[in-house]
């Protein structure tokens, strides 16, 4: 029998603690029965909790992810990635923890790898760690290949950062970096605006190498066209924004100051 949840309503499966006990998984997940329940099963052998935002899916992905040990955020209608990253985030706010991990609910992350992205935040001191597949693009289309090179030398500059895969949706936050964000994106260009606010705040951002999962099972719910012509809105904006803010900085220099 389905089961009907509430808009935004939290649903937990009590299980056995893991390594990682401060380290929060967030799983946005759009009808993603069939991969959900091994990246739920594989992430909690990783981290201490696991939330998976099932974003108006049609079929049995809440379900399926609340067998498998997660804690499920509902959303009646399907709302975005960026949007379902931000209900998670909001949920956060009165819970402990150290870092959230973000990862994809389509098998083309592989949850083991959550140790890397830890381990480089406590090392490297870094309050954003993203993952970085073009170091092992095996398997990866090549159109997918070349645009994510684009963005991510056009996003590297204007962050003022050096990451080979900045478009790549697996990484890590530490709290203060959660807790400094200001989302508006509702797609996937939320990826770009995570990594544009933390970096203009001035936290230390890097990257580790991850593997680059292509298979038959591993679906994607990314539209190239239209998360493309996204991407470059959200940049213009960004830049238009920045320019902004540095001309209003330069007046406020230049203004006299008053003696008594």
């Amino acid at each position: 029998m389905p089961q009907f949840f509430k808009d935004g309503e939290i649903l937990t499966k009590k299980r056995k603690g893991t390594f990682y006990t401060d380290v929060i998984a967030v799983i946005p997940a759009h009808n993603a029965e069939k991969t959900i329940g091994i990246v739920v099963r594989k992430t909690l052998r990783k981290v201490g909790r696991c939330i998976v935002i099932n974003d108006g899916s049609d079929d049995g992905t809440a379900n399926v992810a609340l067998d498998a040990g997660a804690e499920v955020i509902v959303h009646v209608s399907n709302r975005g990635k960026g949007a379902a990253i931000r209900t998670a985030l909001n949920c956060l706010r009165k819970i402990s923890y150290k870092y959230v991990v973000l990862l994809d609910a389509d098998g083309q992350h592989e949850p083991g790898e959550i140790a890397r992205l830890v381990q480089a935040a406590q090392r490297r001191r870094a309050h954003l760690v993203c993952g970085n597949r073009m170091s092992k693009p095996e398997g990866m289309p090549f159109i997918r290949r070349t645009t994510n090179n684009v963005m991510s030398k056009i996003v590297s500059k204007l962050c003022r950062v050096n990451l080979a895969d900045t478009q790549c949706g697996y990484r890590l936050l530490s709290r203060r970096a959660v807790e400094s964000l200001r989302l508006t994106k509702s797609n996937f260009e939320v990826d770009t605006e995570i990594l544009y606010q933390v970096s203009q705040k001035g936290f230390k951002v890097t990257e580790v190498t991850i593997s680059s999962i292509y298979t038959e099972k591993s679906s994607s719910n990314i539209h190239p066209f239209s998360d493309t012509i996204r991407f470059f809105r959200l940049v213009f904006g960004l830049l238009i924004s920045k320019s902004i803010s540095m001309k209003k900085s330069k007046v406020e220099n230049k203004k006299p100051e008053i003696k008594n």
